[in-house]
């Protein structure tokens, strides 16, 4: 199993003692085609504290040979959403009124046993490669949406683009009408069809309805 740990403000270097600390399984999303819930055998791991968030995910089900790529969201205004958690439409298409930061985590091949591991830290201020004009403020309170996006099969002439951009090796049309426009400049296009094909939805403790 290959895998990619990027390495943002010095990597996992978050405090000792995080505010947030939680465990959940990785989902499949109804774009995947597969049916969506949890999947086995999988985990994605948050911790976040005054200094920023880290995430890790271990997951599979993937397609050998495929580039995917772990987007890290941070939704600081999660109150604001009808829905709770919050959907993608009001995370990625509604981000001056969530104060959305959305930013790649790392990228990784998908290993013969269709599995991957990816790692990264956020932190707070200005987020590099953040899709909004936003800065990471609320790391204790935000909901968080850890996202692997598979760009297809991994193309040599594009790779670098495929494991560190969100459009890299795919399509224009790949990009979700309601993602803004720096998505779909994010990364050199290709042939492939790129689809956000798993998810894990953490959501703040005080907007927890159990």
């Amino acid at each position: 199993m290959k895998h990619y740990t990027t390495l943002l403000a010095c990597g996992l270097a978050l405090a000792a003692a995080p505010a947030l600390a939680d465990t959940l399984p990785m989902s499949w999303t109804p774009p995947s085609g597969m049916t969506p819930g949890p999947i086995e055998a999988t985990s994605a791991h948050l911790w976040a504290g005054p200094d920023g968030a880290s995430a890790m995910i271990e997951t599979g089900g993937l397609t050998p040979g495929n580039a995917v790529t772990m987007w890290f969201v941070a939704i600081q205004n999660p109150e604001d959403c009808a829905a709770n958690p919050c959907t993608p439409v009001e995370a990625m298409g509604m981000a001056d009124q969530m104060n959305t930061v959305a930013t790649n985590g790392g990228g990784a091949v998908v290993g013969a046993d269709g599995r991957v591991r990816i790692s990264a830290f956020l932190p707070t201020g200005n987020v590099a490669g953040n899709f909004y004009d936003t800065a990471f403020t609320d790391p204790e309170t935000s909901e968080y949406h850890l996202v692997v996006h598979d760009h297809g099969p991994l193309l040599p002439e594009l790779a670098a683009d495929q494991l560190s951009s969100f459009r890299g090796g795919c399509t224009a049309d790949s990009v979700p009408p309601f993602y803004p426009e720096s998505s779909r400049t994010d990364g050199e296009g290709g042939p492939n069809t790129c689809v956000s094909r798993q998810v894990a939805l953490f959501v703040p403790s005080h907007l927890r309805t159990n």
